[in-house]
């Protein structure tokens, strides 16, 4: 063994060992296990507690309670008797901590290896990794990391990075390692939970940024190596294991913060003089997009943090500059040719993008993150509907809306509409003096759009409300794992001969209503923790497809609700009736399907808080309200459609209105049909559709004690209703029928199908005329 160890170059393991827990025995076992011959070691414990947790030496006794740090270096001793044990004192953080390296040990052969206290590397992984170093002739290698308590799912094979110092995984979470990742290939960051460095190289570039105490000290001193031309590679055929519970260790950290200002300080050091001023102002408009999207993706935290590091950079101008200098001396490799290695555009918005190709399933103990179902259905079908909503408005995009009924034309100038907004003068009728609707002051911002061109704005607005609508059930149908069953709830709602009738008889209180409603149900029932079922429980009897929501999550779904019911009480007051009367009724409905009373208890509190905050955010136009000006007017005379016009939606001219009542085949079809969250789901819509249908009905025979809306007002959730149940018929026929044995069950699938197939012939037949049979 002794020839062997001395033509082995020399490795130093550097640990940095900070208040460890009943799993570094572990560690210290896979590292004392290597079989590398002329391995050293160099542990470094920092931090400012002079206790350790009891787990260090599995037992809590009188001595290891007076001295931890003592006890650490005695758990060390006893797996690594010829280790080097160095106490820093203060935790410097791990940069600073592994820099100790260039003090202790001297010498520029050989080479460091840098790792966390919760790594265990497989027996040959040192082995290996030195094995590569000098196979592609590199300066920082690094091997395959995996989860501690599931070495078969991916942590990291090493990280891409762009130009923004954004991190860009090559993995998916929760991604099982079949060795997919098993090739040796170049990469921009290696982790520094384990990084075997040539010791020349590190001495060269000064060791990790002292500045750095932790989350990003490995991008930065990657960044530099790159910058000095040396190679930095992944080498998979080595493997160890990482706990990766920094947060959780270190819960008195703002770990976010943290991360976003080292990784600016990165940017703002690492880029050339030549393009810094332009990554400045890209970070600026970067962050800005950030904020803006993080309000609706949850991660607005992220958003302020980056807003705030990037303000930060303005009193740190003087150490940006010195350090800019004392790397200057490094750069040996052009710009360009760094640049070339980062990756292209952002590393944020491909990973934002790339998580739309995945969808966490809820499962009845757990959730979990897969694939979406790779097909281009939704795109077809999407197509063939916007298509079919353009063909029918092709005259009103070609001459514009006609004014019909409250299609009135808009101001020439949108000045004229923010000007009747703060005027405080309501002309209609005798005039008054009261605030007018939000509405307007919306219009007047969205003129921005059309380069205000009103004309185009109110044409553009009038469909457009209508996609807003179908993109609303879209994701409200999401709830369904099935493509087919979303495919369905989009075609029924589109295809509903509200859509024809609102446009025939000039109702601006029908499309709001229907673009509303199903945003109001999506944002809802997300705020309530309702989200998709895993199709692989189907046969469990989970009632819901239901997350656990922290309180800031919660808060921040249940704004987006808030926001929605605003945005269309803006325009139609009703809105906010719509939204109190459909909270109302999911709750009913959760109950009669026998759901947690919880989820309906949920659905009442977020729809209070949610209205309330609508109608803060509509002050000063909320104060006008009274019930008939949120109702809207009575219609003139005794309307007498009677229960089969309602039904059909036959509010306008509609030809073929009969055939639309076969869509309340599938109502009834998929609570017979459903079982599990699919029953649930069957039961709420069915509510839905029975209490909304029931309001039309005796609102148009004026039997209800107080005034009611509009019936096409009243008949859009039933829209909605018919959408989802159709949806929750073929989600059951797939899960719950298909496969079983013949019986009732079959036939009844299949009529829902063909049910829903014949209801939507009307509204598809309204788009032949071009006008909607507007006059």
């Amino acid at each position: 063994m002794e020839p062997e160890t001395q033509n082995a170059p020399p490795v130093v393991a550097v640990v940095v060992v900070h208040e460890p827990g009943d799993w570094f025995e572990e560690t210290l076992d896979a590292l004392a296990d290597q079989d590398y011959p002329n391995l050293r070691f160099l542990f470094l414990l920092t931090g400012p507690s002079r206790s350790t947790p009891s787990g260090v030496l599995g037992g809590s006794g009188a001595g290891a309670a007076s001295d931890g740090v003592d006890a650490v270096e005695t758990v060390i001793e006893r797996r690594l008797p010829n280790a080097f044990v160095r106490d820093l004192g203060a935790n410097v953080g791990f940069g600073g901590a592994a820099n100790e390296v260039l003090r202790l040990v001297e010498g520029q052969n050989g080479f460091f290896l840098f790792c966390h206290d919760d790594i265990a590397p497989d027996r040959d992984a040192v082995r290996l990794l030195v094995e590569e170093l000098y196979r592609s002739n590199a300066g920082v290698v690094g091997p395959k990391l995996v989860q501690w308590d599931d070495p078969g799912v991916l942590e990291s094979v090493g990280l891409s990075l762009d130009r923004f110092g954004e991190v860009d995984q090559a993995i998916e979470p929760g991604e099982v390692d079949q060795e997919q990742h098993d090739g040796v290939r170049d990469v921009f960051v290696i982790p520094s939970a384990m990084m075997l460095v040539r010791a020349d190289l590190f001495r060269e570039l000064d060791g990790f940024d002292a500045a750095i105490e932790l989350h990003g000290e490995d991008i930065e001193f990657c960044w530099r190596v790159h910058h000095s031309g040396a190679r930095v590679v992944v080498a998979p055929s080595a493997r160890a294991r990482h706990r990766s519970d920094l947060v959780a260790r270190r819960p008195d950290l703002n770990h976010t913060r943290i991360a976003a200002r080292h990784r600016l300080r990165t940017v703002a050091t690492m880029t050339g003089l030549a393009r810094l001023p332009g990554r400045v102002l890209e970070l600026v408009v970067l962050t800005v997009a950030s904020l803006v999207v993080g309000l609706f993706t949850g991660r607005f935290r992220q958003g302020v943090a980056a807003l705030r590091s990037l303000l930060g950079l303005i009193p740190r101008l003087p150490s940006i500059v010195a350090r800019r200098r004392a790397v200057s001396s490094i750069r040996q490799v052009p710009e360009r040719e760094v640049l070339g290695l980062q990756q292209r555009g952002s590393a944020q918005l491909n990973s934002f993008l790339r998580s739309r190709e995945t969808t966490t399933y809820v499962g009845s103990t757990t959730s979990v993150r897969r694939w979406r179902e790779s097909t281009t259905a939704p795109v077809i079908a999407w197509i063939v509907v916007l298509s079919l909503l353009l063909l029918g408005s092709r005259s009103a995009l070609a001459g514009g809306v006609p004014p019909v009924g409250e299609f009135l034309r808009f101001p020439d100038s949108p000045r004229d509409l923010l000007a009747a907004y703060t005027s405080g003068w309501n002309p209609h009728g005798l005039g008054a003096t009261e605030a007018n609707p939000t509405g307007l002051a919306i219009l007047s911002v969205l003129s921005f759009t059309t380069l205000f061109r009103m004309g185009l704005l109110q044409t553009v607005f009038l469909i457009g409300i209508v996609v807003v609508g179908l993109i609303g059930l879209w994701k409200l149908a999401t709830v369904f794992p099935s493509t087919r069953a979303r495919i369905a709830a989009l075609v029924v709602y589109a295809a509903s001969p509200l859509v024809g009738a609102a446009y025939a008889i000039g109702s601006l209180d029908v499309l709001v209503a229907f673009a509303a409603v199903p945003w109001i149900l999506h944002t809802l029932r997300r705020a309530v923790g309702v989200e998709m079922a895993d199709p692989q429980a189907a046969r469990s009897d989970m009632a819901d497809g239901l997350v656990e929501l922290s309180w800031p999550e919660r808060l921040r779904r249940t704004m987006q609700f808030a926001i929605v019911v605003a945005l269309g009480a803006a325009f139609v007051p009703v809105v906010v009736a719509l939204a109190v009367v459909l909270g109302v009724l999911l709750a009913v409905g959760t109950l009669l399907a026998l759901a947690p009373w919880r989820t309906a208890l949920h659905y009442v509190l977020v729809t209070g808080a949610g209205v309330l905050v609508a109608l803060l955010l509509n002050i000063p136009w909320v104060s006008t309200w009274s019930w008939d000006r949120i109702v809207g007017p009575s219609p003139i005379g005794d309307p007498g459609r009677g229960l089969r016009e309602l039904a059909s939606f036959e509010i306008g001219p509609i030809d073929f209105a009969s055939l639309t009542l076969a869509l309340y085949l599938p109502v009834v079809g998929a609570i017979l049909l459903a079982r599990a969250w699919r029953l649930t789901w069957a039961v709420r819509s069915g509510v839905i559709v029975v209490g909304f249908g029931f309001l039309a009905v005796l609102g148009d025979r004026g039997a209800l004690p107080f005034s009611a809306p509009q019936a096409g007002v009243l008949l859009v959730p039933v829209a909605a209703g018919l959408a989802i149940s159709a949806a929750a018929a073929l989600a059951a026929f797939d899960l719950d029928v298909r496969g079983g044995s013949f019986g009732w069950r079959q036939p009844l699938g299949i009529a829902s199908s063909i049910a829903i197939a014949v209801g939507v012939f009307p509204g598809v037949v309204g788009i032949t005329s071009g006008d909607w049979n507007a006059p």
